[in-house]
């Protein structure tokens, strides 16, 4: 008996209680197959001291040289040692998996390397046992979770914005996008305006701040500073003060209806007029007790998602960390031609073929969000770009910011003349998030995904180049 049938042998049942793996730059999900959300949903990062490592809440905790530490960046695992103990403890100590009774689904973004899943494939072999296992791409998960086989996926999460384009559940790798105008950059932009804006803000992290009391700015913070250990690391502080911009970022952002940067006056004393108003003020409160009200800023941030080259950063560190990117991606693969087996018919005489409007003179070396999907849209086989326009996913934590899908709709109707654009965006914050896993975990649930999956034997037997472009695609 073969290796493959002895694969469908096992886990023929419908009833499969597999693991899904979600692992993100900066999330990582994991629970099990045919559950509507994660068990375990905590930060890609672990705190490393001189005596041992430490997971999930005891984060919060200051310590003596304590350094907080990434496992991963754009979604790719950087430091194999820290993921393989952040995995081995939420699937021992928070799961308690049988290893030898289930197997496990692992989601990939589409600009992985051959070298690089290869070793993570061989990895969960040989460190966890898993009997087998299967590696999905996590733009085709939020396609499976969206019941839409053929689509174009828009992920904006924490490291990079994504877009690619999803045909019969396999994604289109020539035709993918990849920018670093994310979260993470959201954040740096914010942390760029109100150092170098408000020069009297304080942005002292909470863990330092033992009492405090109100005040507005310009008026001077007033607190207390807590009594800390020495040598507090600087990875550890900097990690705490980006949770002051995120939360800045995710109750202030909004995005607005048009360009908040224009060299035409005209216009920007139009957007002045619409976004200086009483009724666009928000007030936040930092962790020293200071309050800022802010207006203008907060559409202006999240406008910078849209044209990041009209938005440069003053400080120059930060501005190294993201050098002009257009967003294309140089991937290469043996089912890089893959085409759909029907083939749309040609226009008819008399009718014309959509073909997506050019782009601006910044595209070339800066693609926004908009863009970028144009880009992608035009860049697939013309039989499919109908289809792709209609069926646009939005997804990832950073798309939760108010108002823009709406601002995204409007731009690709304007730069798509011949196409009829539909977003689908799910209403459901949590369900927004965790898409991808969710994705996985409908997939890993199928009773006719048991063929699918992939044991030790039938991958050594069957060899690394068959097993990812005939299995894992």
């Amino acid at each position: 008996m073969s290796s493959a049938t002895n694969s469908a042998t096992v886990y023929g049942g419908d009833e499969i209680n597999a693991i899904v793996l979600d692992g993100g730059s900066y999330t990582t999900r994991i629970g099990y197959s045919g559950d509507d959300f994660p068990k375990v949903i905590q930060n890609s990062y672990y705190l490393k001291t001189p005596t041992k490592t430490l997971f999930g809440g005891d984060m919060e905790l200051p310590r003596l040289n304590q350094e907080v530490i990434p496992i991963m960046k754009e979604s790719i695992i950087n430091d194999w040692e820290g993921a393989l103990a952040m995995y081995k403890y939420y699937f021992d100590d928070v799961l308690k998996i049988d290893y030898q009774e289930q197997p496990i689904l692992i989601t990939e973004p589409v600009w992985t390397t051959k070298d690089y899943r290869q070793q993570l494939v061989e990895t969960f072999y040989e460190e966890f046992n898993f009997p087998a296992l299967y590696l999905a791409r996590t733009p085709a998960c939020v396609s499976f979770q969206q019941g839409r086989l053929s689509c174009l996926v828009v992920d904006i999460g924490h490291d990079q914005v994504s877009v690619v384009p999803v045909v019969d559940g396999i994604c289109l790798l020539k035709n993918s996008m990849k920018t670093n105008y994310g979260g993470h950059y959201l954040n740096d932009q914010i942390q760029d305006t109100l150092k170098s804006k408000y020069l009297d803000l304080s942005l002292v992290p909470k863990y330092k701040v033992k009492d405090k009391t109100a005040t507005v700015y310009p008026e001077k913070a007033e607190y207390v500073e807590r009594s800390l250990p020495e040598n507090i690391t600087k990875s550890y502080d900097q990690f705490q003060e980006e949770k002051i911009y995120t939360e800045f970022k995710e109750l202030l952002l909004e995005v607005p209806e048009k360009k908040m940067n224009s060299s035409n006056a005209q216009h920007m004393a139009s957007v002045k007029e619409l976004y200086g108003q009483d009724d666009s003020k928000r007030m936040i409160e930092f962790p020293s007790g200071q309050s800022l009200e802010v207006s203008m800023d907060r559409f202006r941030l999240a406008d910078a998602l849209f044209d990041p080259a009209a938005y440069p950063f003053k400080d120059s560190q930060l501005a190294e960390k993201y050098p002009k990117n257009n967003g294309e991606l140089s991937i290469s693969s043996p089912y890089d031609d893959y085409r759909p087996l029907k083939r749309a018919r040609k226009a008819e005489s008399g009718q014309s073929t959509p073909t997506p409007a050019p782009e601006n003179g910044n595209a070339s070396t800066v693609r926004g969000l908009s863009q970028m999907i144009s880009h992608a849209i035009a860049s697939v086989d013309i039989d499919l770009r109908t289809s792709i326009a209609h069926n646009i996913i939005i997804t990832g934590g950073v798309s939760l910011i108010p108002q823009l899908t709406e601002r995204l709709h409007t731009e690709l109707l304007n730069l798509n003349p011949g196409l009829k654009i539909r977003l689908h965006a799910i209403g459901n914050a949590n369900e927004r998030t965790n898409q991808a896993w969710i994705g996985g975990s409908v997939l890993a649930s199928l009773g006719t995904f048991h063929q699918m999956w992939v044991t030790k034997a039938e991958y050594d037997e069957a060899g690394v180049d068959r097993i990812f472009t005939q299995r894992f695609r």
